[in-house]
């Protein structure tokens, strides 16, 4: 008994095969996505890493809220210091090998701020603390010191900047954003300051401040020493709040390989695309030191759940080791990789051309991405382009060239509807139905794509924030759609008309769209320098291949002249024998025959007994007939040739109805052309689509797009499903049936689902402003109108108060923000009277200030001081031209004042009470008016003890345990006085 072919090209075979191919890829996806890799057993795996001392380091750290303006951020500035000394003394390192300096003196004047929609001067005091561990290759002494940083023989060749931040927000705890980055940081100087683990090349270790309002601690870091010293640097940031820690973006593709050989890497060179064309508003440090300073180096950062950035549940209890552990040993390899490149890597000219820093030589952009958290590909944006260029050129040559063989040996069946048999023949064209599938499958793309597309656009319409805490079941409608629809279209149309080429064509038509999409890739490659199209480039080399498969298949078909005589001489025999035959032209039946004629004419007369109504002649039933001569002559060639054919079909013959000449085609090709298109496809656009929708999905809260996160599933979705495309056809309908109700159910559930849960928290952003003149105090919560609502309802600081919510100028981009009457619940953030009298008497003592100006001139000093904050600002009602703070004008290295913009001054200081000296100046108006009016606003953000801000702890305490507060501008409070000056 024969065996049948289990990868033959039949229903069974695919839909097995496919099904167990997509499993057995997407399980593990989402397994890697889902997953962090576990810690070692053994915590001290490295000499000088304790992953159970970082661990107790993190819970101290974000053990309370540290944001800058807040005690406790002095006293993480204090304890930071105590533990990095303790790490020197316990390695037994001198003030010659690790150096361990509280940068107070560093200060940063600007004219505008390096991201955001309005223009800002800010006046920033640093409290940077920085960690200097010599290299082997280092100048000796300390060549830091009186300036001589700045000459080439003494900065040497340069050392490694790592860089976290130990600033909090107002309304986090900061495990993750920052406070892994911070335990990473100490647990690489424990490392590296042992003898035994001494760099090749110097590193400095950043702990800056004020990250989380601006940047400034990094930007703080161009009046340290150290930085004309740094030519690479190591960022760790927190834009998630757990899970693995993601290579966020890079400079170039030689720092990437430092990365590269991590014990589990993870990224893609999308995410720095991303962040590169500005479609991810919020920033890092990263910009600092790489767009302002002109290092090169790397992002690292945790970037999910998103839900719990900035919020409370931002803390140890919802972190994990392995999060930490995956950043600890990833950064580990890369500072090794960085200081330990003694090569020409980062020697060379600067791209910046500042002669004032060590010399860092010039990047190659780089492609790279990780697959299944343990490999990771690596190579240049100019060898991808080259690549690129090849494809275009020479894949539609070579496919033409196969071509013009195929239709030079007479074997190019596609777009042959006929053929003639003999040349200058007057006989019929004998008919190839060459030409049946030529359109299937681009009509069924377009019809199954768009459905998916408009299921994006309904679900946005009707629950537009499902997708916040309902990803995967966004994913199985999208993905379930397109799988049925799509089968449907393919599946009906190849019933209907069966043709040999419906998975030819729809593997040429794969072709022709990548190579359309690859045009508009290349072109990104060349003229914005995009990498993030890597994934189109694999596409469209798999589409050549298994298009050069199914045109090289030809070649096993009979020649079209061939089969078209073939087809007329069985045509010219069957007419022929049609016709009466002669005497000597009979062929008397087969004993077989003969029985079944007599069986067949018993079974006949045993139905219908003759009676006299019988007809002499032919039968009343028309189904029994007598067997005559010409009957049994017809039958027994009918035997004998369709006796032929059986035996012909042992060797092949077509499949069903389709064509007769593709009885040839070998049957077991399509596996290979979907080993091509399949498994390497689906990893790529799988690992791709996980990571950009969860780092997405929840942004939604912040006022970023709410269609986006469903049209970037639905493209993904659709691109999953297209290497089984050119195979969908002969697919039983099991696996889409049971699709069906995939989508029905999951369209059904994120229709109505509420989209929030205790897992995945909405965020409310919160402030509360004081009018420190008129006592005046309103309560703001900014977010989905309809969600803020709901979140109100349930105050009882809101409760018959009204509530005014606007779109158009609100507080945050892209929300609403709903405010309040809020002297139920006044601020106490300065506590200077006795207990027992409103804070709001002692409201005008918070902040004091004094404006100088001489008649006539347009120039005024501010002279500023608040009480238990650190952090102010003034707003004018017209530009000025020029300011100083303390005399100090703003840096040109971070841009010029912008004309006619600038309208606020942001002022940081160090202590809780030197006041500041501002000088402004602006130009008069056409009136000949010389006086210039406007507000001093100064914040509050510390709301670790309870009573400070009690609104704020109302909405931590009332609000629906779906919800999560968090801050809505620099300050929780704001406080405000005005000016004419």
């Amino acid at each position: 008994m024969a065996v049948a072919n289990p990868v033959a090209f039949k229903p069974f075979a695919v839909t097995f095969w496919t099904t167990i191919a997509y499993v057995a890829l997407l399980i593990p996806l989402i397994v890697v996505h889902e997953t962090v890799p576990p810690p070692p057993s053994n915590p001290t795996l490295y000499s000088g890493l304790n992953l159970t001392k970082s661990w107790l380091e993190l819970t101290e750290l974000s053990r309370e809220y540290h944001p800058f303006n807040s005690r406790r951020n002095d006293e993480i500035h204090d304890w930071l210091l105590l533990e990095l000394e303790e790490i020197k003394r316990r390695n037994g390192a001198n003030d010659s090998s690790v150096v361990v300096l509280a940068d107070n003196v560093s200060n940063i004047t600007t004219a505008n701020i390096l991201f955001g929609p309005k223009a800002a001067g800010t006046y920033f005091e640093g409290t940077n603390i920085v960690v200097y561990i010599r290299g082997k290759d280092d100048p000796k002494g300390r060549w830091w010191e009186n300036g001589a940083v700045y000459s080439d023989k003494i900065i040497g060749k340069g050392g490694v900047l790592m860089n976290a931040h130990y600033d909090s927000v107002a309304s986090g705890y900061g495990a993750t954003d920052d406070g892994m980055g911070c335990v990473t940081l100490i647990a690489l100087v424990d490392y590296f300051s042992r003898p035994e683990n001494q760099p090749q090349r110097g590193i400095v270790a950043l702990f800056n401040n004020n990250e989380e309002d601006g940047l400034w601690g990094a930007q703080a870091f161009a009046n340290s020493p150290f930085l004309p010293f740094c030519h690479t640097f190591l960022n760790l940031e927190g834009a998630g709040a757990g899970g693995r820690a993601l290579l966020f973006r890079t400079t170039d593709a030689e720092v990437t390989k430092a990365y590269k050989g991590s014990e589990s890497p993870y990224g893609t060179v999308i995410t720095s695309d991303v962040f590169g064309l500005g479609v991810v508003k919020s920033e890092t440090d990263y910009i600092v030191f790489n767009g302002v300073f002109g290092l090169r180096g790397l992002d690292m950062a945790f970037i999910r759940p998103r839900a719990r950035y900035h919020t409370n549940q931002d803390d140890a209890t919802h972190a994990s080791r392995a999060s930490l552990w995956h950043m600890l040993s990833n950064s580990l390899h890369t500072m090794q990789s960085l200081s330990g490149d003694t090569g020409q890597t980062f020697i060379g000219e600067r791209a910046d051309g500042d002669r004032k820093k060590v010399w860092n030589g010039r990047g190659s952009d780089g492609v790279w991405f990780d697959i299944f958290g343990k490999g990771f590909a690596l190579f240049e944006l100019r060898t991808m382009f080259a690549w690129s260029l090849t494809l275009l050129i020479a894949t539609p040559m070579i496919l033409l060239g196969l071509t013009y063989i195929l239709i030079r040996n007479d074997k190019y069946y596609f777009f042959s509807a006929r053929r003639t048999a003999y040349e200058g023949s007057d006989l019929d064209p004998v008919m190839l139905g060459g030409r049946k599938g030529l359109f299937r499958f681009p009509f069924a793309l377009v019809v199954a794509g768009a459905l998916v597309v408009g299921s994006a656009y309904l679900v946005t319409k009707i629950n537009p924030l499902v997708i916040y805490s309902s990803e995967y079941t966004v994913w199985a409608m999208m993905i379930s759609l397109f799988y049925f629809s799509f089968w449907t279209i393919m599946a009906g149309a190849n019933f209907a008309r069966p043709s040999a080429l419906h998975r030819g064509y729809s593997v040429l038509w794969l072709f022709t769209i990548a190579w359309g999409i690859l045009v508009a890739d290349t072109v990104f490659e060349d003229r914005f320098r995009i990498a993030a199209g890597y994934l189109f480039v694999f596409f469209h080399a798999a589409t050549f291949l298994a298009s050069f498969i199914t045109l090289s298949e030809l070649f096993a078909l009979p020649t079209r002249t061939s089969f078209a005589r073939q087809a007329h001489d069985d045509h010219e025999i069957r007419d022929h024998l049609i016709t009466v035959p002669h005497a000597d032209d009979l062929i008397s039946p087969s004993r077989e025959e003969l029985n079944a004629d007599n069986e067949g004419n018993e079974e006949a007369e045993s139905q219908s007994e003759a009676t006299e109504t019988t007809p002499l002649v032919g039968s009343a039933s028309g189904d029994a007939r007598r067997t005559t001569f010409a009957t049994t002559y017809r039958r027994s060639i009918s035997a004998f040739m369709n006796k032929a054919t059986s035996t012909d079909s042992e060797k092949g013959q077509a499949y069903e109805y389709e064509q007769q000449w593709s009885a040839n085609l070998p049957s077991w090709v399509w596996v290979f052309q979907f080993l091509i298109l399949g498994p390497f496809l689906i990893i790529l656009a799988g690992q791709n689509g996980l990571t950009m929708v969860s780092s997405i999905s929840q942004t939604g809260a912040d006022g970023s797009s709410l269609l986006l996160p469903y049209l970037i599933t639905a493209f993904f979705s659709i691109f999953l499903v297209l290497p089984i495309t050119p195979f969908m056809h002969r697919i039983t309908h099991h696996v889409p049936m049971v699709l069906l109700l995939v989508f029905t159910a999951t369209l059904i559930y994120n229709l109505a689902v509420f989209p929030f849960s205790e897992e995945s928290r909405f965020k409310v952003y919160f402030q509360q402003t004081v009018n420190l003149d008129s006592g005046i105090t309103e309560v703001h919560y900014a977010g989905v109108q309809e969600f803020v609502e709901l979140t109100l309802a349930e105050l009882p600081s809101a409760a018959g108060k009204e509530i005014k919510c606007v779109s158009r100028g609100s507080l945050r981009p892209g929300l609403a923000t709903c405010s309040y009457d809020g002297s139920d619940v006044p601020p106490n953030v300065v506590k200077t009277l006795p207990s027992g009298v409103p804070p709001q008497k002692g409201y005008s003592s918070w902040l004091d200030f004094n404006v100088t100006r001489a008649e006539g001139e347009t120039k005024a000093r501010f002279d500023i001081n608040v009480r238990n904050s650190r952090s102010c600002a003034i707003t004018f009602e017209k530009p000025i031209t020029s300011f100083t703070v303390h005399g100090n004008a703003p840096d040109d290295r971070f841009g010029s004042v912008p004309e006619g913009e600038l309208t606020k001054i942001k002022l940081y200081r160090r202590d809780w009470s030197t006041p500041w000296n501002v000088e402004v100046q602006w130009e008069a108006d056409t009136d000949a008016s010389t006086g210039i009016d406007g507000h001093v606003l100064c914040s509050w953000d510390d709301a670790n003890t309870p009573g400070t801000i009690p609104a704020y702890d109302e909405g931590l305490k009332y609000s629906p345990t779906w919800v999560a507060l968090t801050k809505l501008t620099s300050g929780l409070c704001e406080g405000s006085k005005t000016f004419k000056a």
